[in-house]
């Protein structure tokens, strides 16, 4: 049986207030053809379908589209919401999706099942595991009575493992089993383009959560490709186009995997060609109109980052009119401009900060602005404050 596992598709994302769509659904239309031509028996999406709960018309008919022409070709799909997609509105479309082959498993409900998809190679199950969020695993009770932040971590896992193990039981000794996830994993690591919460290791799963009878762990979130495990095999596709500046550089990839029941996956990496190329440019100030020539017909998305002894009133304007004689807008070339004093950085890349988690770090600023302890009330609201951001951001 042959596989491709992708993830974090992030359809609607916009980059500086420059749009993506077109390059995502171009990244998309690769990963069809790719499927077609591998004669690949099915597809896994590990979440994050879209960038945003309520993501723009031209971002679902990317999305739509490519599963419409996937389902055209033969070739099911299996999908689960990540933290960015709306676990409601994917579930809206899911008898829509189904008719086009495509399995959409949105929300944890207490009656959560793997799926099972019956091919021509053979019996294929999916133990997926829709984002599930901190808040719903971890309550705000718990949190009060509990400020410590390993005690919430424990309480994520506990919960993780329960629900992993839940949805598993459904393997099957003559079946291609596969688990799939949306989440973060200890060792994992981000390409910094992540958002911190969600991310962090305050909510991670340890890889011994996962069965031994999982042939292969598809999963999505981080954005880096990457590899945590062989046996079975635990990876992360990756984002599949170069989302943002923290991840230039950055070799966008697909899974392949061969795999039989009862015997060891095989996993093949498919680079992707799709997308525009991220660069970021740290410059001094006498060399930044040489940096600004170089650019000339550079198509991709650009970060100028220019180290200074001391501010220079208008200097982002002057790079940006410096450009506007060879820039054509229609390349969608973006151009962030940002500005670093160099002593300044360079205490703050030596200086040695402990790492603290979100409490004890409020705890410090409060008692450093105000010179006491922090206040029991205070605190108490920080938690619940702290509780209810998960829900919002990722």
């Amino acid at each position: 049986m042959r596989l491709l596992h992708t993830a974090d598709w992030h359809a609607g994302r916009t980059l500086r207030g420059m749009e993506r769509t077109s390059e995502i659904r171009a990244a998309l239309e690769e990963i069809r053809g790719i499927a077609i031509s591998e004669k690949v028996d099915a597809v896994l999406v590990a979440g994050d379908v879209y960038d945003m709960p309520n993501p723009s018309a031209e971002a679902e008919a990317a999305v739509y589209d490519f599963f419409l022409e996937l389902g055209a070709a033969g070739i099911p799909s299996v999908v689960i919401a990540g933290n960015h997609d709306s676990p409601q509105r994917l579930e809206s479309v899911a008898g829509l999706l189904s008719r086009v082959k495509t399995t959409v498993l949105g929300q944890v409900r207490a009656d959560l099942r793997a799926v099972q998809l019956e091919l021509a190679a053979g019996t294929l199950v999916v133990a997926g595991v829709p984002f599930l969020s901190e808040r719903r695993l971890v309550k705000a009770a718990d949190l009060l009575a509990a400020p410590d932040i390993g005690e919430w971590r424990q309480k994520y896992r506990d919960g993780m493992r329960f629900f992993v193990q839940h949805v598993c039981k459904d393997f099957q000794t003559n079946a291609v089993n596969i688990l799939m996830l949306h989440t973060t994993l200890d060792g994992g690591v981000l390409s910094n383009s992540e958002y911190s919460f969600h991310v962090g290791n305050a909510y991670s799963l340890d890889p011994q959560s996962f069965p031994s009878s999982a042939q292969y762990v598809a999963l999505g979130h981080l954005h880096k490709p990457q590899e945590l495990g062989s046996a079975p095999p635990v990876q992360y596709s990756g984002s599949i186009i170069q989302l943002d500046f923290g991840e230039a550089g950055e070799q966008k990839r697909i899974n392949l995997i061969e795999v039989s029941a009862g015997r060891p996956a095989k996993v093949e990496h498919i680079p992707l060609s799709s997308g525009k190329t991220l660069k970021n440019i740290r410059v001094d100030i006498e060399n930044i109109d040489r940096k600004l020539e170089e650019l000339k017909g550079f198509t991709g998305h650009a970060k100028l980052t220019v180290l200074l002894q001391q501010a220079i009133p208008g200097l982002k304007d002057r790079v940006l009119n410096s450009i506007k004689s060879w820039w054509n807008p229609q390349q969608l070339f973006a151009l962030e401009v940002e500005v670093q004093n160099q002593e300044l950085q360079a205490a703050l890349e030596t200086a040695k900060t402990p790492e603290l988690n979100p409490l004890e770090a409020y705890r410090s600023f409060y008692a450093e602005k105000r010179g006491k302890e922090l206040p029991q009330e205070l605190e108490k609201a920080f938690l619940e404050l702290l509780h209810d951001q998960s829900e919002t951001i990722g």
